[in-house]
């Protein structure tokens, strides 16, 4: 014998719409975006160009603060820059740094791994037979920093080889940087 039982669907927006209230953070569900953090670099003359010809990380403008609700938390990093090299003899490469509480910025490598075998961080770039070329870099990172202290996130950049120019950010053009906090 089978026993159907019937029980109402409940719409949790409409009820929490109703009690004109949110759902406390704590219970969100996993996989729920707690917090959107973001930073906008608006096309205005050459304020959100960083250039460097050193083949050592040197940071850009580019970054954005969040302070984690919980301490297990998954981070969510994109951006998207604009990039420039001048030269054809090497790498631009792109690396997502992160200072927490103020601390000194430092690379944020995969689980296992350290910046010596990360050496092209979140992304490498290179055009061959061209002196210059300009394109636009999807950055996507995900870090579990285990804290709710506030956290700096920078993007950084460098060439292989130096001797000529990268450059992360473009005049007259619109980009960002944006973190989010996802419930564990």
């Amino acid at each position: 014998m089978t026993i159907h039982i019937k029980r109402p669907e409940i719409n949790v927006r409409q009820q929490t719409t109703e009690l004109n209230s949110s759902v406390p953070y704590d219970k969100m569900p996993i996989g729920s975006v707690i917090q959107t953090q973001y930073s906008v670099y608006a096309g205005s003359g050459t304020a959100n160009e960083s250039e460097t010809s050193s083949s050592t990380y040197q940071p850009t403008l580019f970054q954005v603060d969040i302070t984690p609700i919980f301490e297990n938390s998954l981070m969510v990093i994109t951006a998207t820059p604009n990039i420039k090299m001048n030269g054809d003899s090497g790498y631009q490469t792109i690396a997502l740094f992160n200072s927490i509480a103020g601390s000194t910025h430092t690379q944020v490598v995969p689980p296992g791994n350290t910046p010596s075998n990360s050496p092209h961080g979140q992304g490498t770039f290179r055009f061959t037979g061209v002196s210059t070329f300009w394109s636009n870099a999807s950055i996507l990172q995900m870090h579990r920093p285990q804290t709710t202290r506030p956290i700096n996130y920078k993007l950084y950049q460098r060439n292989s080889s130096g001797g000529f120019v990268v450059r992360m950010g473009e005049n007259g053009a619109d980009e960002y940087m944006m973190v989010q906090e996802i419930k564990q």
